[in-house]
């Protein structure tokens, strides 16, 4: 047994999960099976470029963003929403897609926070909820499954409460007024997941912080089989570069 000392920021982890998103049991049974849409999300940005190979900006890949304060990307320069069937990328709109989604397929959404009950919150702007809240009553009436790639500084103590808050009558500033939606049965993917998906090792969230683009960051010790961590040392090095 073995154990390692680890650092990623936030922009390196959402990479390690990208490649975890890529190997979890339920995505490899819809790529093949069924189909998967991978909604907008800075994390599915880099999904978008392991499926496709193709380098986005993950501003683009994304409709709500957070910067020094909430906001919106400009449409015009927003990629759609990656839809796949059976591992082949279609030229049809996500919402005429999940119209023919069924059990073998997924849905794959950024979020914004996450708790210990494993709930899931995504921030909406929109009249309409969004993307989350245009799919979720199909999502949930044919079972179709959902995985939600995020990083783990994005771990709130209470994702009800935060919902419960963003309905509060806010002072207005710069930022955007949003809402909330909860989303209860989704698949969480953190690095925690990753590291296990990847390598077959346990990761502990240790410690968190940084500076000089490495704010935010976390600090893992992974244990596991000698091989295992080794490999995990040279792709997170790899990553980190």
């Amino acid at each position: 047994m073995s154990y390692s000392l680890l650092v990623l920021s936030p922009a390196n982890g959402k990479r390690l999960i990208a490649k975890a998103v890529l190997k979890h049991s339920l995505f490899r049974e819809a790529i093949s099976k069924g189909t998967v849409i991978l909604a907008l999300g800075t994390t599915n940005a880099l999904i978008y470029e392991e499926l496709t190979g193709e380098r986005i900006n993950p501003e683009y890949f994304a409709a709500g963003i957070i910067k020094d304060y909430l906001g919106v990307t400009e449409p015009s320069k927003r990629v759609s929403p990656l839809v796949l069937y059976k591992g082949e990328k279609v030229d049809l709109p996500w919402l005429e897609a999940l119209k023919t989604m069924n059990k073998d397929s997924v849905f794959i959404k950024g979020a914004n926070a996450y708790d210990e009950l494993g709930l899931v919150g995504i921030l909406v702007g929109g009249e309409a909820g969004g993307t989350i809240g245009q799919a979720l009553g199909t999502l949930s009436m044919r079972g179709i499954k959902t995985i939600v790639p995020i990083g783990t500084e994005k771990r709130v103590p209470s994702v009800l409460e935060s919902s419960r808050l963003l309905t509060e009558p806010l002072i207005k500033n710069n930022n955007m007024r949003v809402g909330m939606m909860v989303i209860p049965n989704a698949t969480i993917i953190t690095e925690i997941t990753a590291f296990k998906i990847l390598f077959n090792v346990d990761a502990t969230l240790v410690a968190a912080g940084g500076i000089d683009g490495y704010e935010g960051s976390s600090v893992f010790v992974i244990q596991g089989q000698d091989q295992n961590v080794a490999k995990a040392i040279k792709t997170i090095n790899i990553i980190n570069e």
